[in-house]
Parts: C-alpha cells; sequence; structure tokens
C-alpha cells in the first residue's frame, strides 16, 4: 500500500485506532491458525487410530466360534472395536468441518464489530461477527456467527437502546458501536463506524462492484429490512413483495442458510427445496451457501419437480390449468366409478402378473369405499397378496423344472432374478407405487376432456394415492408471481407439511394467466395456513436514474414508496431511429461499446423473433446467444430472451426492440419493460427502428 493512500485512509480513520485495530485482527489470526493446525493434528492422530484398530482386526485378532459363549464374545469384541472406528471417524468428519469453516474465516476473519453494554454497572463488551462462529477456549467466542442472536444488533442498526431475542425472550442493551472491516487475511484495509443504511460505506462499496456470473452473498450489507425478514418467525406463509432490485433472492439464500443455523440439529438441507424458474438462475445462485459454509438445498425447476414425480411423457407447463379444474378432481372424484379401462397390466419383467380385469374385480370388493385414497390403498394391499401368491408360484415352478428351456441360467440365477425383482423392482414396485392406475384415461373420463395437462395429471394422483413428501420442512419459491395458482395448489398438495415462503413481484409478471398476490391470500387462507406478507420498497440494484425510469412504470400509490441507495450514475440513453440503415448504426455502436466495458451487458429481447432479428443485423458481431441450460458468461456482451432474467443482474443492459409492436401499452407490456429495465444497475440503453413504444420517455 503506498504512503499517498495511506495518508488519504487516515483522513477518517484515527492511527492509534488504526493500530490498535491491525494488533487485534493479528492476534485472532493467529489464533486462527493454531485452531487450523490443532485441528489438522487431530485428523492426522484418528486416522492413525483408525489404522491400527483395522489392523488389528486383520493380523492380530482371531474370530472364534466354537461355542455359543465364544460366539457372543467374539461379536461383543467386533462390536467394540467397530464402534471405535465409528466414533473416531465422526470426530475426523467434525474436526474436517471445523477446517472448512476456519478456510473461510481465515479469508476474512471478521466484517463487523458490535459494543454491547448489558447493564450501567458492567463494563461493555466486544463482539466480533463473522461469517462463521469460533469458540475461543470452548465456552467464549472468538468470533460470533452473523446468524447468532447477538448479531442481530449490529444488523438493527440502530444505535443507543437496542435489543436481541433469544429463544423468544429480549435482550435489552445499548450498542455503543458499529464498527465495520474492509479486512483481507491479517491485514486490514480500514474501518468505518456507522449507524444508518444510506450511510453504510460497505454496503456503497459492495453495490459499486460489477456484476459477473455468480451472485454474491450479502452477509456484510444486510440491511435492516432485509435482516427483518430474513430473521422473521416461523410462520406457515412467509410472502415477501418487493421491487425489483431489492434484493429479494438474497434475502431467501440468507433465510435459507439462517434457518440451518437456527435449526442445526433438527433440518437437514434435503428437507429444503428451493424452486427457481430456468436453469440459467439456479447455476447463479448455486455458490452463494456454500460460501457461507452450507450445503444448497434441494434445487428445482418446475420441469425438475415433474421428473421427480415421475410425471410421464413431454412436460408441457400446464399454464392454461385454472384452480376451478383442480377442484372439480376433488368434487367429482369420491362418486366417480374406476372401470377395467382405467387400469394397466402389472408386469414382472416379461411375465404378466395381473390384468386389468383381475385389478377390477379386486377393487369391486369395496363397493362402500368411496373412489378416494382409501379405496387404493386398501386395493394396494390386496395386490401385493395376490402378486404374491403369483410369484410364488412362478418360484415354485422354476424349483420343480430345473430351467428347463432357460439354459443361460442356473437354477440359483433364475430364484435370485426373481426374488431380486420382486424386492426391488418389478411388480411389487408398479403395485405401490399405483402404475396399474391408468391416470391419464381416469382423467378425461372425469373431466370430460381429449388429454390432461402435466399440472391435471399429478394432481388427479395425489387425490387419489395420497402421494406427497411429509419430511419435506420448508419450500421457498422464488419469482412467485411467474406461477399459476394450479401449480401452487400441486405444491401444496405435494409438500403437505412444509412451510412456505414465497418471493416476488407482481408487477415482474410477464405472461397472462399468472397468480395474483390477492389469490395466494385466499388459497393459502382456505387451507387454514395464515399468510403474512412483507415488503421490500428499496432498490439496492440499480442507479437512482436507472431506478427513477423503471419504477415510473409502476402505479403512482408504490413508486412513490420506492427508493434506491445507489450514488448517481449515467443517464439512460434512450433513442429512435426512422431507418433500418440509422438503427443498425445505432444498435451496433451500443454493442460495440459494451464490449469495451467492464462486466456483464445483456441484450435483452423480447422473444425469439427479436432475437433472430438482432442476430441478422449485427452478423459476425452478433454476441453470443445464452440457451436456457447454460450459465451466465463471466464477462462481456450476450444476448438473453427476456423471459430468462428474472433475478439476474448486469452492469449494462440494452434493450434492442423498445417499439410499440414489442411493447404496446398494455399493463402486461409494462410489467415486461419493467422487469427488462430494472435488470441494470449502471448503464441502459434503448432503442427502437421507428417509433418507441408509448411506455418510455423520449430523450429531451
Amino acid at each position: 500500500m503506498n504512503s499517498d493512500h495511506n495518508e488519504d485512509k487516515f483522513q477518517y480513520m484515527d492511527r492509534e485506532e488504526f493500530r490498535r485495530e491491525q494488533e487485534h485482527l493479528s492476534d485472532v489470526y493467529v489464533q486462527l491458525q493454531e485452531k487450523k493446525a490443532a485441528a489438522k493434528k487431530r485428523i492426522e492422530e484418528l486416522s492413525a487410530q483408525v489404522a491400527d484398530e483395522k489392523k488389528v482386526m486383520r493380523d492380530d485378532y482371531t474370530i472364534n466360534f466354537a461355542t455359543d459363549d465364544d460366539t457372543i464374545e467374539t461379536w461383543g469384541e467386533l462390536e467394540v472395536m467397530n464402534h471405535n472406528i465409528d466414533r473416531a471417524n465422526i470426530e475426523a468428519d467434525a474436526a474436517g468441518d471445523k477446517i472448512r469453516k476456519l478456510n473461510k474465516l481465515l479469508e476474512t476473519p471478521y466484517f463487523a464489530r458490535v459494543r454491547l453494554q448489558f447493564s450501567p454497572e458492567e463494563e461493555p463488551e466486544d463482539y466480533d461477527i463473522g461469517i462463521a462462529g469460533m469458540e475461543k477456549d470452548g465456552y467464549d467466542q472468538l468470533i460470533i456467527d452473523w446468524r447468532s442472536p447477538i448479531a442481530e444488533t449490529y444488523y438493527n442498526q440502530d444505535n443507543g437502546k437496542t435489543f436481541y431475542t433469544v429463544n423468544g425472550n429480549r435482550v435489552d442493551v445499548d450498542l455503543l458501536l458499529r464498527r465495520q472491516f474492509d479486512l483481507h487475511e491479517d491485514q486490514l484495509n480500514s474501518y468505518f463506524d456507522t449507524t444508518l443504511a444510506i450511510q453504510d460505506p460497505m454496503l456503497l462499496q459492495s453495490l459499486a462492484k460489477r456484476r459477473n456470473d455468480r451472485m454474491q452473498a450479502i452477509t456484510v450489507t444486510i440491511q435492516k429490512e432485509q435482516n427483518e425478514l430474513i430473521r422473521y418467525s416461523d410462520v406457515p406463509v412467509l410472502l415477501v413483495n418487493g421491487i425489483a432490485g431489492s434484493g429479494k433472492t438474497s434475502v431467501l439464500l440468507q433465510r435459507i442458510a439462517y434457518l440451518f443455523y437456527q435449526k442445526r440439529q433438527s433440518l437437514d438441507p434435503q428437507n429444503v427445496y428451493l424452486l427457481t424458474l430456468n436453469p440459467v438462475f439456479g447455476k447463479y445462485i448455486s455458490n452463494v451457501l456454500p460460501e457461507m459454509g452450507e450445503r444448497n438445498p434441494v434445487t428445482l425447476t418446475w420441469a425438475d419437480f415433474l421428473d421427480m414425480v415421475e410425471v410421464p411423457g413431454k412436460h408441457d407447463p400446464g399454464y392454461e390449468t385454472t384452480r376451478e379444474t383442480l377442484e372439480k378432481i376433488d368434487a367429482l372424484l369420491p362418486s366417480f366409478q374406476l372401470e377395467k379401462e382405467d387400469f394397466n397390466t402389472v408386469w414382472q419383467g416379461d411375465m404378466k402378473v395381473l390384468t386389468p380385469e383381475q385389478i377390477a374385480r379386486t377393487i369391486a370388493q369395496y363397493p362402500d369405499i368411496p373412489t378416494s385414497v382409501r379405496l387404493i390403498q386398501v386395493t394396494v394391499d390386496a395386490l401385493i397378496d395376490k402378486a404374491k401368491f403369483v410369484l410364488k408360484t412362478k418360484e415354485d415352478n422354476i424349483r420343480e423344472n430345473e430351467g428347463a428351456g432357460l439354459p443361460d441360467l442356473s437354477k440359483e440365477d433364475r430364484l435370485e432374478s426373481a426374488r431380486t425383482q420382486s424386492k426391488f423392482g418389478g411388480a411389487y414396485q408398479m403395485i405401490e407405487k399405483c402404475g396399474w392406475l391408468n391416470i391419464e384415461r381416469i382423467g378425461t373420463r372425469l373431466l370430460s376432456k381429449d388429454r390432461l395437462t402435466s399440472v391435471e395429471w399429478y394432481y388427479l394422483k395425489m387425490a387419489l394415492t395420497g402421494e406427497c413428501e411429509r419430511s419435506a420442512q420448508y419450500v421457498m419459491i422464488d419469482e412467485v408471481q411467474d406461477y399459476t395458482l394450479a401449480q401452487l395448489m400441486v405444491l401444496e398438495r405435494y409438500f403437505t407439511n412444509a412451510r412456505f415462503m414465497l418471493l416476488g413481484d407482481e408487477f415482474q409478471a410477464i405472461h397472462e394467466g399468472r397468480v395474483k398476490f390477492s389469490e395466494i391470500h385466499d388459497f393459502f387462507d382456505a387451507k387454514k395456513k395464515r399468510v403474512t406478507e412483507l415488503p421490500l420498497m428499496t432498490s439496492y440494484r440499480s442507479s437512482p436514474e436507472i431506478t427513477e425510469l423503471f419504477t415510473s412504470l409502476l402505479p403512482k400509490e408504490r413508486s412513490v414508496l420506492t427508493s434506491s441507495v445507489q450514488r448517481p450514475g449515467v443517464v439512460p440513453v434512450i433513442e429512435a431511429a426512422d431507418s433500418r440503415e440509422a438503427y443498425t448504426e445505432k444498435l451496433r455502436a451500443a454493442v460495440t461499446a459494451a464490449k469495451k466495458e467492464n462486466g456483464l451487458t445483456a441484450i435483452v429481447c423480447a422473444g425469439r423473433p427479436s432475437i433472430d432479428r438482432v442476430t441478422s443485423l449485427l452478423g459476425e458481431d452478433a454476441p453470443k446467444v445464452l440457451r436456457v441450460d447454460e450459465a451466465l458468461p463471466k464477462e462481456g456482451a450476450f444476448i438473453i430472451d427476456l423471459g430468462l432474467v428474472k433475478g439476474l443482474e448486469f452492469d449494462g443492459v440494452i434493450i434492442p426492440d423498445a417499439d410499440e409492436k414489442n411493447y404496446p401499452d398494455t399493463e402486461l407490456s409494462r410489467h415486461r419493460l419493467y422487469t427488462a429495465e430494472s435488470r441494470a444497475t449502471q448503464r441502459l440503453t434503448i432503442l427502437a427502428e421507428g417509433e418507441l413504444t408509448p411506455l418510455v420517455p423520449a430523450n429531451t
């Protein structure tokens, strides 16, 4: 660091205080290094212990089954040795986890400190806050985790009287100091004593960074309104209604990390589901939780969900399916009469085990049970018994005939094959998974239509079989405004015991027929699941100039509540060309300039025809067109469909097709243009061939 920079730095920091802070950081860093060395040494000791135990078992231990007493003693000794090995492996795994946490802390030991006074009679206490916690001596904390209760005083941003909550109990304290640090490893660059979010130097520094192909965690810069959502108490349904750029997705990921911390003993990432709109976005956020030392939850698109629950065929999104159609399934099903054509043959390899006629006769034995989950469950039990009889007869025949006609397999191989298929697949699996039900035929008869959508198909299967995922504890749905109410009905029924967190912005609904937030309230209220709706109205993404432009597309009563915390930037460029030649020249100039800029620039096209037109006009100079299954490039310019940009942000955005054809003066077009404009953080260029859409003002 040069001397001029040092002099500038000390214009707003006390030299002596900086020296003390550097000494403290150096001391903490040494302690972290010592803890890492101790953990590595312990792993080596445990590895040697396990190796010794295994060597004894292999070389020195004699297995003695001569008598009953010898057998009992042998198994007891083996159990003790296996227990010792298991215990050592568990301890080694814990030490490995500790090393991974220490590696993160050694990059940035802490990012903030609070000084709290619990009572006037006591000395104030300092707490360093990091992305993970680390104990000092087995009791006191060297660094506290950002998700710990005490860290709440930092994110509350209230100097003076404040509080934090532990197990539902409020603890009142005096916040005497709220300090932020810019540091790397054991080197302190600067510190700031801050109060309000609008004065937050670390936030502004973070916002000024150029964007790349991965979302960054906001742990250091979480703001007060975001913190309230992250730490909000468990409720059946939490609905976050935030404007573009308010950090909805970041808040979602930080809340997942917070829940993992708070419920460390009871919450497994495999029981948390995160639904995203497309694979591009899934790749964009995939690094955030691992960087915080947490595993990713089960992350799915809607198509992935349909694959997971084994909806057959090519999946349509089912957008045309309405709430009324699914409610009709529930209403009509109890009185619906199943017939033999509604059933599929049950197979074991190439052998028929049960025919549709046999299944129909079985189900007819329960005339007093309406068509329901109970009817299907009792039928499954009866069909399992029938299949066992058939398969047992087959096995007996194999034993008797010594495999006549099957020269390539031994008798034992054929018997084992029969047992394996019976236990792990074949007939039993088909029966238990209700593959004998012809869902498509039942549904088309029930609803009097030619074919079922994927939504209708799976909702009907759940209504018939009771299929669901009871172990799911949380379901997080990002960009919920782009789902239909029918899709949410499927998810609510499948994840029957889960708490839901839904995030979205009604004004980013870019397709017809999607769910309205009022419908979300009505639906979950009818299910006796209370919806708590919380707003996020501050944009942390875009410059004030860009924010003013895209919020002008919102209803006035909403736009007046929005604000931006970014520093003033560049005024958006809005241009119309009166000829194809002039338009092409402006488009080429904008793309050429974008390629020279730092960071990412997205050319956001209204649809496939617009993409084809832009690439044709640019010819060999056209940037890459991003496909739905690809990750974002790390830098440079690229072309992307409007439907793929939800949740993403870029340093620059070019909207090349802002004419009245692509963006007519309709509510849906307002949503689409609002979505496209709000992806830009620093630079926004809007172009049109011919007249501009009436939704944007012409440059003055």
